[in-house]
């Protein structure tokens, strides 16, 4: 009952938060004004990043596969040196409120409310994720039926990003980020003292679970193609991401907050790996995912058992609030803006009922889906797949001559490819290229083909089309250029 009223104190501060920064501007609720330092935006990147993946997910990958289930986390960290070397500055000084404001400015609303969609879409498939983390860890703690779990952290977390916005968000990230990390260090300390009063569980440990950078169950191929490809992208051109560091006060501050956070991420990606495989040894024979909730319950005290939850769920509230309040950001000012003029706090109502509309629509994906890994990979491959290059691009948008037409294809072509790979296992991507050529794929791709096919789709297109549309636009002012009339 003790550790109950923590949680539900817990709840009731997040709740709170929100309902206090309910009266605020556009603004504030899109972009926090633009004023924070390097040490909030770090914390809140941080945050951001060590959600359902890095709780449940990375435990549950440590637990199953050993110290290579890191990378899932440490290949963002190492991603996000670049973008802290030569992207964060140029983001931050578009002074966009979006990711897709970047496409707007270099191709226009024809690329920006196509990607808009689809990263709402995509971002759906994410906040499902952090949810399924959150309901997880709530019906093991308190032995409730998942999908009542479920509801209550989707409930929560989607008022509170209703109300509070931007503001509220950074405001606490922070310090959900320190109790987060206590969180973690007390855990593993009681499962280190376990080790120490039962020194027979290191012989538990499997063989190959202490092998890095990879082990029998994950290769090269995954570290230095897949992984890289689908997981570390998001983190070099993501919407999450670039929405704490538009929110930064200058560009100096974007850049060394992603460096400081990248610090940050690396070490604690191997702590979470680490806690799996100590858990795997203490609680063999459990489901990967359940890991963290069965070392809560079994081996830390009442009382403090209740603290450490109210950590974890932090983590995975910072997460969640971020990624949905991007959706709907973009959703608001790239996807409806467009086609509807209205006033700043018109569009500020609509994107609260846009955090409404995609909290319901994700919480439905995760009552189906159940599978944290799986959200995430499903998210992430239609973004990478879609927009990724695209945005990359625009950067360099008159060296490497990409037309909005270009980009649009892109848009459609990888998008298109990646949600038809995702949908029924891929059973519609598979027909269209048959049998011979899944087996080409295969060969020549890896066994994630059918996530990496999208990606060359999307850089194939916008390249072809773009030198297409260029050709076409030089006959077609070939064929204009006026004829002299003869001299006198």
């Amino acid at each position: 009952m003790f550790d109950l009223i923590i949680v539900i104190g817990y709840f009731s501060v997040m709740l709170y938060m929100g309902w206090r920064s309910r009266h605020q501007s556009a603004d504030s609720y899109w972009i926090g004004e633009r004023k924070y330092g390097t040490g909030r935006i770090s914390s809140s990147l941080v945050a951001t990043i060590f959600g359902a993946s890095s709780t449940m997910g990375i435990i549950g990958l440590g637990y199953s596969r050993g110290l290579t289930g890191a990378w899932w986390s440490l290949i963002g960290g190492i991603a996000l040196i670049p973008f802290a070397i030569f992207l964060a500055s140029r983001v931050r000084r578009l002074k966009v409120y979006t990711l897709p404001d970047i496409l707007k400015k270099a191709y226009g609303d024809r690329v920006a409310v196509p990607a808009g969609i689809m990263i709402s879409v995509a971002w759906c498939g994410v906040v499902a994720a952090q949810l399924i983390a959150g309901g997880r860890l709530l019906a093991g703690f308190l032995s409730l039926d998942f999908q009542i779990a479920l509801m209550v952290v989707a409930i929560v977390f989607t008022l509170y990003t209703f109300w509070g916005g931007q503001i509220s968000v950074i405001k606490t990230d922070m310090w959900q980020f320190l109790l987060f990390m206590g969180g973690l260090c007390v855990s593993l300390a009681f499962l280190l003292k376990a080790f120490s009063a039962q020194p027979q569980l290191w012989h538990q440990i499997p063989p190959g679970h202490l092998g890095f950078p990879v082990s029998s169950g994950f290769g090269w191929y995954e570290v230095l193609v897949f992984y890289p490809l689908i997981i570390g992208l998001p983190y070099l051109v993501g919407p999450d991401i670039y929405s704490r560091t538009l929110c930064a006060k200058d560009d100096k501050v974007a850049g060394s907050a992603a460096l400081r956070a990248a610090m940050i991420i690396i070490p604690i990606s191997f702590l979470l790996a680490l806690f799996g495989i100590l858990a795997r040894a203490k609680f063999p024979g459990i489901p990967p995912e359940t890991a963290l909730p069965e070392v809560l319950n079994q081996i830390i005290p009442m009382g403090l058992r209740g603290l450490i939850l109210a950590g974890f769920l932090g983590a995975i509230m910072s997460s969640a609030d971020t990624c949905l309040l991007s959706a709907s950001t973009i959703l608001t000012l790239n996807v409806f803006r467009p086609f509807h003029g209205a006033t700043g706090e018109a569009h500020l109502r609509i994107t609260r009922v846009a955090v409404l509309v995609l909290g319901f629509v994700a919480w439905l994906i995760a009552s189906q889906q159940q599978g944290i890994i799986s959200s995430l990979l499903l998210g992430y491959t239609v973004f990478v797949g879609g927009v990724v290059f695209p945005t990359l691009a625009a950067f360099f948008k008159g060296r490497l001559r990409i037309t909005s037409w270009g980009a649009l294809g892109a848009v459609v072509a990888g998008g298109g490819a990646a949600i038809l790979g995702k949908i029924k296992g891929g059973a519609l991507m598979k027909a269209i290229v048959t049998q011979r050529g899944q087996e080409f794929l295969e060969a020549v791709l890896g066994p994630h083909y059918l996530s990496i096919l999208p990606i060359i789709l999307c850089i194939l297109v916008m390249f072809g089309v773009s030198h297409i549309t260029r050709f076409a636009l030089q006959v077609d002012l070939s064929d204009r250029v006026p004829i002299r009339p003869p001299t006198e």
